[in-house]
């Protein structure tokens, strides 16, 4: 009803309609899109390698962040389409919507970029949410630029029609003319179908946002692609870092370098030989999955201890054979827990997994957790992978084969 011009309606009641449908919908999605950026900033600032709280906090939004991201995408469908059609109208030249009036310049300048970047966040997402990397494209910076893209927008599009879409949508769902008509005039006809498919929309949004997140209970994620076992190394591993690895272990080396005293040369039985310590606790992948495990591997401090590290360091930079790296502060490199992982809930690790070596930080994202390590940069002043690296298309931190060759590491 909404959508179309009924025969038996005066000429500006399905323009009405119209636009009462794009008010409701621009609400829903605003209170979800508030939702959304909230959750996304958190994401960002731990990706980014800032100190946040973790546990509890991060079990609930990160789940919420799919969530949510999932339920969106038939609310904007929706959103799209009424106004999609309204402009159609206009440019096709429907009587009722010319006498409506012209889309306003802003709006019109604005509309292909907020559109564009909404279809690429959302298919961005969920790319990286299938667990897929396919074209081989850096995802990570096309959905952080998209994203910062749509926020920017969406801020000066809501600016324009807050105001107008809450009195629309208010007086649509109590069923009373907007204050714009005449006090004669009833509200557009088809308010229960519009109210219909947005309950729809929310709903079925609902559905798939339950499915792709697990949330708010485990046994509804029904779309996940990806999922955690009980055995020890039956947990998802992302390979998007340069690629799976199999590492050569006669040539492999672990590396202590960078402002030490003692530079350190490691072969995986000296590595081996070292003192363990084992800690359990979960790593949580910003793609959706979780797994709590017990890491058991030499502890990062030992490694720095024995090559005399700086007492000015500031941070590590630890290396893949991929090529793949990441830089961790000095807190968390000294701090209980962190481990060069050798063995999980007993078993040794397996080459999907990091075999010989993997990095494990509590309190990190699962993409920070280094697999392949073969090398710890001791450093100072400020580390290099935060927001920059991960807008920046010629060195993002997911690029498949984009990232350099290790001798000792070959891609089956």
């Amino acid at each position: 009803m909404s959508l179309t011009d009924h025969h038996s309606q005066s000429p500006t009641e399905g323009v009405a309609g119209n636009t009462r449908l794009t008010s409701l919908a621009g609400v829903v999605l605003l209170a979800l899109i508030t939702l959304q950026v909230v959750s996304a900033l958190f994401f960002a600032l731990l990706t980014y390698n800032v100190s946040l709280p973790v546990g509890p906090l991060y079990d609930v939004v990160r789940p919420v962040h799919f969530f949510v991201g999932f339920m969106l995408m038939p609310l904007i469908a929706i959103k799209l389409a009424s106004t999609g059609y309204r402009f159609g109208r206009y440019y096709t030249r429907k009587q009722a919507y010319r006498d409506a009036g012209a889309p306003p310049p802003v709006p019109r300048l604005i509309a292909p970029v907020l559109i564009g970047s909404a279809i690429i966040l959302v298919a961005s997402g969920v790319e990286m949410w299938s667990y897929q990397n396919q074209f081989g494209l850096p995802w990570t910076a096309i959905h952080n630029v998209a994203a910062f893209t749509f926020v920017s927008v969406v801020i000066i599009h809501i600016a324009l029609h807050v105001r107008d879409a809450h009195r629309d949508a208010a007086a649509d769902l109590a069923g009373v003319p907007a204050p714009s008509q005449s006090a004669a005039a009833a509200a557009p006809a088809g308010a229960i179908t519009r109210r219909a498919l947005i309950g729809g929309g929310i709903a079925f949004g609902a559905v798939l946002g339950a499915g792709a997140s697990s949330w708010p209970f485990a046994p509804l994620g029904w779309l996940e692609p990806l999922k955690t076992g009980s055995d020890a190394l039956d947990f998802p591993s992302m390979n998007f870092e340069g690629g799976p690895q199999i590492v050569d272990a006669a040539k492999w080396r672990l590396r202590v370098t960078g402002l030490v005293s003692r530079p350190v040369e490691l072969s995986e039985a000296q590595l081996l030989a070292m003192p363990t310590e084992e800690h359990t606790y979960a790593i949580n992948c910003v793609d959706g999955w979780t797994a709590t495990r017990t890491w058991r591997g030499v502890p990062i401090a030992a490694l720095l201890i024995m090559a005399g590290a700086s007492p000015e360091f500031t941070h590590v930079l630890v290396r893949s054979t991929s090529g793949y790296h990441w830089d961790h502060e000095r807190a968390r490199m000294l701090g209980a827990g962190a481990l060069l992982v050798t063995h999980v809930n007993g078993v040794r690790l397996n080459d999907t997994h990091g075999y010989p070596a993997r990095l494990m930080v509590p309190g990190v994202v699962g993409e920070s957790n280094i697999k392949w390590v073969d090398e710890l940069q001791v450093k100072d002043g400020t580390g290099d992978n935060y927001l920059g690296q991960h807008l920046d298309f010629k060195n993002p931190t997911i690029t498949g084969g984009l990232l350099p060759r290790d001798p000792a590491g070959r891609r089956p």
